[in-house]
């Protein structure tokens, strides 16, 4: 199998999120929604969602993307979620090497 290379967004509450609030459940979340069906829509979003081993008080997710390179990666992830510039979401990308995923759908 060719290894394949995705994008691996991890996200934190940013310097502006209210730390007594879900991210969640704080203005502005609804813009990382909307950046998530962007990229639902032209088709490199692989996965998102929240970790679940969290205690509550902190919210982290992540976001996997399959963007044409890591310059791309960074400026979906920084500049078109209105979320992370604003300083709700604080992210990292980073690059994943994929080289293993069930042999279904492989060309």
């Amino acid at each position: 199998m060719t290894p394949r290379i995705w994008f691996v967004l991890q996200h934190r509450p940013g310097p502006a999120a209210d730390p007594a609030v879900r991210v969640t459940d704080q203005p502005g979340f609804r813009e990382h929604l909307a950046f998530l069906n962007r990229r639902a829509e032209d088709g490199t979003l692989v996965a998102a969602g929240p970790f679940d081993d969290t205690d509550g008080s902190v919210d982290e997710a992540m976001t996997v993307l399959a963007a044409a390179s890591l310059e791309d990666a960074v400026r979906l992830a920084e500049q078109d979620d209105e979320a992370v510039r604003s300083g709700l979401l604080a992210v990292t990308v980073r690059t994943w090497t994929v080289v293993m995923t069930p042999a279904v759908g492989e060309d």
